[in-house]
């Protein structure tokens, strides 16, 4: 129930933000994109759990923020790697004051020199890892 939860969340701040969300192995990503600015969720990790009836499952999460970027000269690439980023924290953030999230850690984000898919988009992947209550 935390899983589906955590996957109805990210969706729903990413189309809030106007982004189209997809949710899959990362294998799946080049034929399934369609439409930018775009955001991958991989399937949540679920690394620990604290309690029986009561408690803390951890998730690691790796979420992909896009957008198009086949015609972009390097200074408008670097300017829509900012954006991703910004966009990304804000998530995050979001997330973190979401009901049933205690906590969202460790926070990284990396720039993608080389595309996720077929379409030259500009790309960059969050990692983290976010507490739920149960």
């Amino acid at each position: 129930m935390n899983r589906t939860y955590l996957l109805n969340a990210v969706e729903g701040i990413a189309t809030a933000s106007g982004y189209t969300f997809y949710s899959d192995s990362e294998q799946r990503m080049p034929q399934q994109i369609t439409a930018y600015p775009a955001v991958w969720l991989s399937p949540p990790q679920f690394t620990s759990m604290e309690g029986r009836k009561r408690g803390k499952v951890t998730y690691s999460l790796t979420l992909h923020a896009m957008n198009e970027g086949a015609k972009l000269s390097p200074a408008q690439r670097q300017q829509e790697w900012s954006q991703l980023e910004d966009f990304l924290v804000d998530l995050f953030a979001q997330l973190s004051e979401k009901e049933r999230i205690a906590v969202v850690d460790k926070l990284k984000i990396k720039h993608s020199s080389s595309t996720l898919t077929t379409h030259g988009e500009v790309a960059a992947t969050a990692t983290a890892e976010v507490v739920t209550f149960f």
